[in-house]
């Protein structure tokens, strides 16, 4: 809704044959600095400022409403158990989940793990370092629990590639909202949120603007349409510790972010053939001990 439609008609005028135009101005002048530019009285400009922040400010929930909705509703399974316990049942919905590690540490591989455990329910899955990995993900579909070859496991996933900050804002803003109220989408995927940032610009005040309102576009989404945002974070070095690594972007977007996976890449290897031989030994003596308690019954 525009200024002239929300406030009386005598405070917008005034305010208009100052300058001030935009909300974010109302918002973030002073009290003294509206009373210079447009001597209107201090009751006037309370006035002005509470309806203004009325009108913007985002819908609320308190902890008591949270707890009093069902946990599984709230939650995405990664196809992954141990992750899943970590994460009390999965990503949470109407938050920004962040994912980095190291080259090669396995984030797009979650990423498409993911995508595909939600494949029913619908996918916004946006590129901005590679094209889609298709041949991955049809491999990957095919070692799914319940596989079944007749089903089409892409054709609730939307893919877009995009390489520049501006084109992202843009498809977030625009062409998503647009999407999710046709089609009932459980999850949106950025892989990588940093990559439309990496540039040698030094306006770091300009990028930390930025990265603040995709990540509050990327919640309102979120939230509006009850799924949840994954997005993949590539690492920088910690001065602090030269064998560690931090997430890129700094403050900015780590204090939008609500949970944050670390995937890390270890020396050590698992035999797959006998890690099943050993579960399948395992589940047989299970059996044969419920067979010997059966029989001494």
């Amino acid at each position: 809704m525009s200024l002239k439609h929300l406030l009386p008609p005598n405070i917008y005028e005034v305010i208009d044959r100052a300058g001030i135009s935009t909300v974010k101005q109302i918002v973030i002048l002073s009290i003294w600095d509206i009373k210079k530019s447009t001597n209107l009285c201090v009751d006037d400009i309370l006035l002005l400022k509470n309806i203004v922040t009325n009108n913007i400010c985002p819908i609320s929930t308190s902890g008591n409403d949270l707890k009093s909705v069902n946990n599984n509703l709230l939650k995405i399974s990664t196809g992954c158990s141990s992750i899943d316990n970590q994460l009390n049942g999965g990503l949470l919905k109407g938050t920004i989940t962040e994912v980095y590690g190291e080259s090669a540490s396995g984030k797009t591989q979650l990423a498409l793990q993911i995508t595909l455990t939600n494949w029913a329910h619908g996918c916004v899955y946006i590129c901005t370092e590679d094209v889609f990995p298709s041949k991955r993900f049809e491999e990957m579909k095919m070692n799914l629990p319940q596989f079944d070859p007749k089903i089409d496991y892409g054709k609730n996933i939307y893919v877009e590639h995009i390489t520049e900050a501006k084109d992202l804002m843009s498809c977030i803003s625009i062409r998503s909202p647009k999407l999710l109220a046709q089609n009932d989408l459980s999850l949106i995927v950025i892989d990588s949120i940093a990559a439309p940032f990496r540039c040698e610009s030094t306006n770091y005040v300009k990028r930390a603007e930025d990265l603040r309102e995709i990540a509050t576009v990327l919640t309102t989404l979120a939230q509006q349409f009850n799924l949840a945002v994954l997005c993949i974070n590539q690492v920088t070095a910690s001065f602090e510790d030269a064998s560690s690594v931090l997430p890129s972007l700094g403050l900015a977007w780590s204090n939008m972010v609500t949970t944050r996976l670390w995937l890390k890449k270890t020396l050590k290897t698992f035999d797959a053939i006998q890690l099943l031989k050993t579960k399948n030994q395992l589940d047989a003596s299970d059996h044969r001990v419920a067979n010997s308690h059966s029989y001494s019954d």
